[in-house]
């Protein structure tokens, strides 16, 4: 039998809490209560759904679009990521994943 986790999602200044089966994408159950979250490629190649996860631990493993190093610092690509505990996730980090992830490599003006 598979186990469901609470996951609360901070986004755009609200707070909505949704019911996420194990087997279930974050992304795919939000969007399935109502949840209008940013997606793009949904394969965990683009970093738009990246998300930080504050509270639990997600599985990722086809996340390409997120390091490691990021990972450990929790950020997530909600479109791959299924929980694997309860979890508070905040929405919206694309920008801070690309800074991180490819910041470095861009040209100082």
């Amino acid at each position: 039998m598979s186990k469901t986790y609470t996951v609360e999602i901070h986004h755009q200044g609200g707070k909505y809490t949704i019911q996420v089966p194990e087997e279930q994408t974050v992304l795919d159950a939000a969007q399935a209560s109502g949840l209008s979250l940013p997606n793009s490629c949904n394969a965990g190649i683009c970093t738009t759904c990246a998300a930080q996860i504050t509270e639990g631990t997600v599985e990722q493993s086809d996340a390409m679009g997120v390091s490691a190093e990021l990972r450990e610092q929790g950020y997530a690509l909600l479109c791959v990521a299924y929980p694997r505990s309860d979890l508070k996730v905040e929405t919206e980090k694309e920008d801070t994943v690309y800074q991180l992830q490819f910041g470095q490599f861009q040209k100082k003006t």
